[in-house]
């Protein structure tokens, strides 16, 4: 293996003051986002992921998918992200400043790995700090590094250039160092396991290869890396295959799970024809260079129908973004045998952008910025590139300085920019409002703007924008539900009904759906209907707890306590023995005259939630009706230790020892703690009314 060395002179590892200079441009844009709050999707993912409660469910994490759930919404494998969000929950909880922290910290080592690798490959110092420079500041980064889900386009970028370096490092010599090229390995494969689009990795190694060491034709070089690299190369498929292994292993499907699908609430562009997104990918492809340089109008939603579409390929604006594209396309390699930033620059804006780009196949998204975080790294290699010219060269002194006030005003221009949208993550409230503004157009802005408005008890705001959600969108079936939750709390039934009716019109397979209709129709006085209702859903989601629940209560509440029996016993199972359900369940097994049965589900409640008030007064009346006094004043003392500023259970347990003489001996001891508590004459009646009888 011959030495690629770059040319004397030309250094390849960072000075101090960069790395101080790049670290700290890299962390000051994000200061003001260190307090933001979880938002949006962070909830899901972080804060309320069952997942990541605790070591003892580290394995769950790999063998489900990222959002968890039915296969249904089985998209995304990304398991090592999610490790990272495990392990801050077990060590510092849910406080939100320590991801915020982590998030940065791996943006800063992101773009020191950046710097490092274009040094490795050759470039010269002076672009390669002004394009890590930028990189540290972009705006359009905030969504990746502010927002706490973005984390996997961070994590995954930082592992992606890392293996990249990592190859220089391990192919810099006559021999392959091994430690270096196992750890680029170990980086690529932890990094498609971080997230999907950091399969680019070979790519992104065969493109640094073209422009590594001393000049010599593209098709020599290619034959020669070959020849003698080939081998080491050929080892990046090793990460490739585990990859689609585990995928298919996990999901059942290379991409995605087979039960799984895009909604086009998410991503129009899943339901036309391949030519129109192959030509509205090349509208936003250049709608995504736009923003990266002029960060005006961002936004962490663009759903359907947010964003303009062509119709038909041949329309002017999708026509003249291909010709745009394929122009750009000949440009590069044009130049690349001159192996110019700006065309390295271009190939890997390409390379890295082209997975989810929407023109090979759709993906779960239509646009989202965080999707910019590792090609704008590419963008700003064109950009200074062109400001540079020349192979590698730096331009003569006396023409720089106007380059390096261009490049210090830009970063400077950035860093307010980036602080100013780092606000808009703050909490739901303000990101959603932000939503509103920039995309009035977008159904799920609607949607969330109100979901947050219901949140904090805001009136009449929310169902106008419901029902904005659902013109825009008429098949979102979540929005349809949501207006059917506030017809219902203004005592609409009719107009709920409706609404939940449309909901899972929509979408058969939907769980809130399916609930809503049953519990609207029977709060409507149509128990017929509700019935119908419930045992469809129940059908369609046999390991639903609030369909089992609610419909385990209307046939209680309906007398129809063997079949309550049997669907409180479900709903026990599908909520993991939920006190509650277990509670109602022994209340039903009592009407059925099952009372050992009754006794153990309502332990069992008492199991799962000692403080459970209900079960230890059901057990306190179940155990005096049969005669067991010792067990009935036994659990209302320990209802009274648990609840000690509850009067009314204190007055039901003086009332027990009342009834029962052979109780004596415990008032002596129950009275003078009651009357310490709430005094001689307390204010609750009942509870003074039971002191008298003891009055001596």
């Amino acid at each position: 293996m011959t030495s690629a060395a770059p040319s004397p002179g030309i250094p390849t590892r960072l000075s101090r003051g960069a790395l101080v200079l790049l670290a700290f441009l890299s962390v000051l844009p994000y200061l003001n986002g260190l307090t933001g709050e979880f938002t949006y999707d962070d909830k899901l993912i972080i804060r309320d992921n069952a997942r990541l409660s605790s070591p003892s469910r580290l394995g769950e994490i790999f063998t489900t998918h990222y959002f968890g759930g039915p296969m249904a919404s089985g998209t995304a494998y990304r398991p090592l992200v999610l490790v990272t969000y495990a392990v801050q929950r077990w060590t510092t909880g849910n406080r939100t400043f320590f991801f915020h922290l982590v998030n940065v910290a791996l943006h800063a080592g992101t773009t020191l790995l950046l710097a490092s690798w274009l040094l490795g490959l050759g470039f010269r110092a002076a672009p390669v700090l002004a394009v890590s420079s930028l990189f540290a500041v972009l705006t359009i980064h905030v969504e990746a590094v502010t927002g706490l889900v973005g984390r996997a386009e961070v994590l995954a970028a930082l592992l992606v250039f890392a293996s990249a370096r990592w190859f220089l490092d391990a192919t810099a010599g006559e021999r392959l160092v091994r430690r270096f090229y196992l750890g680029s390995l170990a980086a690529f494969l932890a990094a498609v396991f971080v997230k999907e689009n950091a399969i680019v990795v070979p790519a992104l190694i065969g493109l640094g290869e073209l422009v590594r060491g001393e000049p010599e034709p593209i098709a020599t070089r290619v034959r020669r890396l070959l020849r003698e690299r080939g081998a080491a190369l050929a080892g990046y498929l090793v990460p490739v295959v585990v990859l689609f292994g585990v995928r298919r292993l996990v999901l059942n499907g290379f991409l995605m799970s087979k039960d799984a699908g895009v909604f086009d609430l998410e991503n129009p562009l899943v339901v036309v024809s391949p030519a129109v997104r192959i030509g509205n990918a090349a509208i936003l492809l250049w709608r995504y260079v736009w923003k990266t340089f002029v960060p005006v109008g961002l936004s962490a939603d663009h759903s359907a129908y947010a964003l303009p579409l062509d119709t038909r390929i041949t329309q002017v604006r999708s026509l003249l973004a291909l010709t745009a594209l394929a122009a750009a396309a000949l440009a590069t390699l044009l130049f690349a045998r001159r192996r110019s930033l700006a065309a390295f620059g271009a190939a890997l804006f390409i390379g890295t952008f082209l997975p989810t780009a929407n023109f090979v196949f759709p993906i779960g998204t239509i646009y989202a910025e965080r999707l910019m975080y590792l090609p704008s790294a590419g963008l700003l290699c064109v950009a200074v590139g062109l400001a540079v010219g020349g192979p590698r060269a730096v331009p003569r002194p006396a023409a720089w300085p106007w380059r390096e006030t261009a490049v210090v005003a830009l970063v400077l221009l950035s860093i307010g920019a980036t602080w100013s949208r780092n606000r808009v993550f703050e909490n739901d409230s303000a990101l959603y409002a932000d939503m509103i503004v920039k995309v009035p157009s977008s159904a799920k802005a609607h949607y969330n703007y109100a979901y947050d408005a219901i949140r904090r008890k805001v009136k009449d705001v929310p169902k106008a924008h419901v029902r904005q959600a659902v013109e825009i969108f008429p098949r979102y079936y979540d929005a349809w539900a949501l207006l059917g939750k506030l017809e219902w709390d203004d005592e609409r039934l009719p107009e709920a009904v409706a609404a939940y009716r449309r909901a899972v019109e929509i979408f058969p397979h939907y769980e809130n759906g399916r609930w809503g209709l049953a519990k609207t129709l029977e709060t409507s006085g149509a128990r017929a209907e509700a019935e119908q209702a419930f045992r469809a859903g129940i059908k369609e989601f046999p390991q639903s707890y609030p369909l089992a629940y609610h419909f385990a209560s209307f046939l209680e509440e309906g007398d129809c306590y063997e079949e309550a029996e049997i669907e409180w016993a479900r709903a026990v199972k599908a909520g993991s023995g939920a006190a509650r359900a277990r509670l109602a369940h022994a209340r039903v097994l009592s009407h059925l005259e099952r009372e050992n049965d009754s006794w153990n589900e309502a332990r069992w409640a008492l199991v799962n939630d000692s403080d459970n008030l209900d079960a230890r007064q059901f057990l306190a009346r179940r155990y005096e009706a049969a005669g067991k006094i010792l067990g009935a004043a036994g659990e209302l003392q320990r209802a009274v230790r648990s609840h000690p500023q509850d009067a009314q259970v204190g007055a039901q347990y003086l009332e027990l020892l009342d009834r029962h003489p052979e109780l004596r001996s415990r008032r002596s001891l129950t009275v003078p703690t009651i009357v310490a508590r709430f005094g001689a004459r307390p204010t609750d009646l009942r509870l003074r009314a039971a002191l008298g009888i003891f009055a001596d």
